[in-house]
């Protein structure tokens, strides 16, 4: 076991990240404590799912020089190799997707059930089995997120930002640790996004759950997370608190011209110190690259 510092959810050494010899993510230090709410900012291509998708192993580092990524405590990954236990941690990390990943065809209630996938041998996921008390704290997550009353309708009905609930109920029924969020409201309308973010900010302070969410929209930032972590050309440029934004550095970092250097010159930068009427097997031909069951910890 990784001996990461007290009360650290997420620790990231020197990763490094390159595709077709052109670098993602570069030299990148990052610590997020237990029980933070953080927004990983920056324009596309910055590198911010990039990383999102390291810390929960579900992409792996150069394997020179490719660094390391711990997460509570245990090694996610390292130069390159996933460790052992990626699996074991991927059931203790909530991922939540941009597009979703529901099963459309199956109702609110067994979309939300998969979040125990992870939690389950793969035979009962094989034979769909959930236990009673699975059902109910199902339903109790779908409780929190406000659509407990529309549990047995089929996913393909519902809006965007009711998609997008449902994934964070699936969450809350995984128990997970930590919640890694993917521009969750990217594709939502403002209300819809409102309500997305007011539930994340409540699992983090009702809950003391560690959230980390990925956010074009500036705004959302400083209205729901303390910290922010801004990113620019796959390296950090601003750690710190979202009060310390500015209008200058935030058309800085969004701007094509502007260089690391440059961001770091204004002042503002901070170096940073089975599933119930569905088998298992049918469910990764449903969701593009088993994004869903690799983030529950079932593979």
């Amino acid at each position: 076991m990784f001996a990461t510092p007290a009360g650290m959810a997420i620790e990231i050494r020197g990763l490094n990240k390159t595709f077709s010899h052109k670098p993602a993510i570069s030299r990148l230090n990052l610590e997020i404590g237990a029980g933070e709410m953080v927004a990983l900012i920056g324009a596309s291509g910055s590198g911010k799912s990039t990383l999102l998708r390291h810390i929960a192993g579900l992409s792996c580092c150069d394997k020179t020089q490719g660094g390391q990524v711990h997460v509570l405590g245990q090694t996610v990954q390292s130069n390159g190799f996933l460790s052992r236990d990626a699996r074991r941690l991927r059931a203790r990390v909530g991922y939540i997707f941009q597009q979703f990943n529901l099963v459309d065809r199956l109702s609110v209630l067994e979309n939300t059930l998969l979040g125990f996938l992870g939690q389950i041998p793969h035979w009962r996921g094989c034979m769909r089995l959930f236990s009673a008390e699975q059902k109910e704290l199902a339903m109790e997550a779908l409780a929190r997120v406000g659509l407990a009353e529309i549990a047995r309708q089929r996913a393909s009905t519902l809006s965007g930002g009711q998609q997008q609930r449902v994934a964070i109920a699936r969450a809350l029924t995984q128990k997970a640790e930590i919640i890694l969020a993917d521009e969750p409201i990217a594709s939502l309308d403002p209300e819809s996004a409102r309500k997305v973010m007011e539930i994340l900010e409540s699992i983090n302070a009702r809950d003391g759950k560690t959230i980390v969410v990925t956010l074009h929209q500036v705004d959302y930032a400083l209205r729901y997370c303390r910290r922010a972590v801004a990113l620019k050309n796959g390296q950090i440029v601003f750690d710190g608190d979202t009060e310390n934004l500015n209008g200058a550095f935030l058309d800085s970092l969004y701007s094509v011209t502007g260089s690391v250097p440059e961001l770091r010159a204004s002042g503002k930068w901070r170096m940073p110190p089975g599933s119930a009427g569905i088998a298992a097997n049918e469910i990764a031909r449903e969701i593009p690259h088993q994004n869903l069951l690799l983030a529950a910890g079932y593979q």
